[in-house]
């Protein structure tokens, strides 16, 4: 006999959630909360479990908001407090999105929960964390939002087909509590039923002005059907380009980081990570509102340099140098996003004494379809003898972070070859180099230090075991 799910309260929300405040909401979460549930189950991460941009990003950045007539700002700022001899600087590009305020001005939702029901999701009590993430995330929604709920496991199928919240969301809850684990993993199949669901007629919006997003919740493992991440992205991508936004939320410790990276990189989605209620609350409670709430498609970032700098090494994943420009492709933005991009540099002997560098963000503006743009510039004046007008303390907290985050990876791509004191001397340096660029106590830096204080712990017994062989 099954044990129901507790009634959905307030009260109940409030016990069972930990508030995480320095989690911002928007942005994915998924470097960051999976290096640090392995690093609390004494794991050591692959480089697929290692995003140097998520962990960059996962907290709040203090950046100015964009005004009241944009939908995205650009901030530059240059650094040269960490420069040990003078001929580095540090370059951080940071982008906001305007913040959600009230969802009764902005365009209904129309929502496909895709859920994993596969056997494996049975594991480690993984269906009742979605169970409970699901039912917080419904809590979010306004009445006139619409949701279907799909579950799949060896094929898939229709629970609750889509319809208007409402007040009463009895309906919905009760087809969350009776979902179970079953059979095999047909990821395809899910995420394309939710994808022809919330397509409607053809590729076609037959409600224009209705927001649609379809959030797909698995522990990634596939096994039946369409397994190859190629295929699976390229039968996907044509609802994508009909602006159907496709967050992908992974869960537990056997997940298949590599089929969901690709599928959510290749999506330029959100990708998160369920490992603990804390995870839970940064994804299904705060992140609701932004997640109704699409502001950029397919955002560009492309930085310009002056002559005199030369990259040294930029804290991103996938980014290209394309015609002197630093070119990075970024996820979709919903509202509320903070990030930044950070570039290291080294000066030319022969530089002059003003330098300045540009710029520009190019994306689509969710709620038309037009085309944007945004762009920003700062001056680093080499001449200037004064070293506190250099100085940035945010750009140098964020630069902290980046380089533990780079150390991680760095790390991870050494245990992977079995390389264990590299890997040991890669994490060692940075976090002595982080430590040294941000002294002190800020919670950000101290949440991605404990991260590597517990990897450093699991790699010591590597290094320990084969130090002999």
């Amino acid at each position: 006999m099954r044990t129901p799910l507790l009634p959905f309260t307030p009260a109940l929300l409030a016990l069972a959630l930990a508030v995480h405040p320095a989690a911002q909401e928007a942005m994915p979460n998924f470097g960051h909360a999976r290096a640090r549930e392995l690093a609390e189950l004494g794991r050591l991460p692959t480089t697929h479990d290692v995003v140097v941009r998520d962990i960059v990003n996962y907290h709040r950045h203090r950046l100015p908001l964009p005004r009241a007539d944009e939908d995205v700002s650009l901030d530059l700022r240059f650094d040269r407090s960490f420069a040990t001899p003078e001929d580095r600087v540090v370059l951080q590009v940071g982008y906001t999105t305007r913040a959600e305020g009230n969802r009764a001005f902005v365009q209904p939702a129309s929502i496909a929960l895709v859920v994993d029901c596969s056997g494996s999701m049975a594991e480690r009590g993984k269906m009742d964390q979605v169970k409970r993430g699901l039912c917080a995330f419904v809590q979010q929604l306004r009445n006139d939002d619409e949701v279907e709920l799909i579950a799949f496991s060896s094929d898939a199928r229709t629970v609750a087909e889509r319809r208007p919240c409402g007040r009463d969301r009895r309906w919905l809850l009760c087809a969350i509590d009776d979902l179970r684990p079953e059979n095999g993993t047909n990821l395809h199949a899910g995420l394309m039923l939710g994808l022809r669901r919330i397509a409607g007629d053809g590729l076609r919006d037959a409600e224009p002005g209705r927001a649609r997003r379809v959030v797909l919740l698995t522990d990634g493992i596939a096994n039946h059907g369409v397994t190859d991440p190629a295929q699976i992205l390229a039968d996907a991508r044509p609802y994508m380009n009909a602006s159907i936004d496709i967050s992908t939320i992974g869960v537990g410790e056997s997940l298949d980081v590599n089929l969901l990276e690709k599928l959510a990189r290749g999506t330029r989605g959100l990708f998160h990570f369920v490992g603990d209620e804390k995870d839970v609350q940064k994804v299904f409670v705060q992140e609701a509102e932004s997640l109704l709430m699409p502001v950029a498609r397919r955002p560009r970032l492309e930085i310009t340099l002056p002559r005199d700098l030369r990259v040294e090494h930029v804290f991103q994943e996938g980014w290209r140098e394309r015609d002197g420009q630093i070119v990075v492709d970024l996820p979709d933005f919903n509202a509320g996003v903070t990030g930044v991009v950070i570039v290291r540099c080294r000066v030319a002997q022969t530089a002059r004494e003003e330098l300045a560098a540009r710029a520009e963000l190019t994306f689509e503006v969710a709620a038309t379809a037009r085309k944007a743009a945004t762009h920003a510039s700062a001056e680093l004046r080499l001449g200037s003898s004064d070293r506190r007008l250099e100085r940035d303390l945010e750009v140098q907290k964020n630069h902290a972070i980046a380089v533990l985050a780079q150390g991680l990876r760095d790390m991870a791509e050494a245990s992977e070859s079995k390389r264990w004191t590299e890997a040991d001397r890669a994490l060692r340096l940075a976090r002595d180099e982080a430590q040294r660029l941000f002294p002190g106590n800020d919670p950000d830096l101290q949440r991605v230090i404990d991260i590597a204080a517990g990897h450093a712990r699991t790699l010591q017994r590597y290094v320990d075991r084969f130090r002999d062989y």
